[in-house]
């Protein structure tokens, strides 16, 4: 037996919200269980530690703000956790959004694994896989379709929002005897670096991106060519 002293439960009856509940649970070691943690993610439990957890949060309370959260990205964690510390009648404390954190990003890791693994039997594992089925207006042709001049119209969006509300620290002064740059200058990135990488197939990865930057599409063109 493994005992964990705390956890938030979420039951769930149909589509109707029974009841929000803190229990202690006796997890029970099943042959084939690698260690506690598999354990309690065999009986739908999410640890916030590799090694001896004392919390876990139920997968269907971690659907639950999955869910929220798509429908409403303002919703972070912590007013997530602080409503639920309301609901159980305790105290808010900071270290318990870190364990939620820990364990809605495990969730999301073994659902993304799930997922990956269901599209490899459903052979829809190919890199260009998505792009082909998108859209079967588009890509699916019929026999004896015309064939048209454009045969597909794509947008995108530039994100040129997002860079416009980069925060930034002032532009350093230059050195003692070093010459003031011309132009405008602006000063080192302010956010915290995200160096996560976002599995599945719908985002391009870092690398592709950077493969069409401005400054190596110049190195590549003509001297006699720039980009505007």
């Amino acid at each position: 037996m493994y005992s964990v002293s705390f956890a938030f439960v979420l039951l769930l009856a149909s589509t109707c919200l029974v009841s929000l509940a803190t229990y202690s649970l006796d997890a029970v070691l099943a042959v084939g269980d690698q260690s506690v943690p598999a354990a309690l993610v065999r009986q739908g439990l999410m640890p916030c530690a590799p090694f001896s957890p004392t919390l876990a949060f139920t997968t269907r309370l971690l659907e639950l703000y999955r869910n929220s959260h798509l429908r409403c990205p303002h919703l972070a964690i912590q007013p997530f956790v602080k409503a639920l510390c309301d609901l159980h009648g305790i105290s808010f404390r900071p270290y318990l959004s870190q364990q939620f954190s820990i364990s809605y990003d495990l969730y999301l890791l073994i659902r993304e694994e799930v997922h990956s693994r269901v599209n490899v039997v459903l052979e829809r594992d190919s890199p260009y896989w998505r792009l082909r089925h998108t859209c079967p207006a588009c890509s699916y042709k019929l026999q004896g379709e015309a064939e048209l001049i454009f045969q597909m119209l794509v947008t995108m969006d530039g994100n040129d929002s997002l860079k416009r509300i980069l925060r930034r620290d002032p532009p350093a002064a230059p050195a003692e005897g070093e010459p003031t740059p011309e132009g405008p200058q602006v000063g080192e990135s302010r956010e915290l670096p995200d160096t996560r990488k976002v599995g599945g197939d719908y985002l391009l990865s870092r690398e592709k991106v950077d493969r069409w930057a401005k400054k190596i599409l110049e190195e590549l063109l003509p001297e006699d060519v720039r980009l505007l």
